[in-house]
């Protein structure tokens, strides 16, 4: 997006982004009953890609690469619009 475009302004503002690794639905309880090396399911395979959600939709996959000490994201598939879904 070219800066001098009427919304150009948009592109600095900070946006909340989420890497997502899976989802579950827990009771209340059983969230209450969660102690230190508990393991939740997400339903999730460890080969699947996660999704990189901003304002609840998905833009982007990818997988977890390490960058010396440290985890990143390396993007392999940009969702398109028409086919981008609810995150939640």
């Amino acid at each position: 997006m070219s800066d001098r475009t009427p919304v150009g302004f948009l592109s600095d503002l900070p946006v909340e982004v989420v890497i997502e690794l899976g989802r579950t639905r827990l009771t209340i309880r059983q969230l209450a009953e969660l102690d230190r090396d508990d393991v939740v399911d997400l339903a999730r395979g460890s080969d699947a890609p996660l999704d990189v959600v901003v304002g609840g939709k998905v833009l982007a996959r990818g997988e977890v690469v390490m960058v010396g000490e440290k985890m990143a994201l390396r993007i392999t598939e940009l969702v398109e619009e028409s086919s981008a879904r609810s995150a939640s």
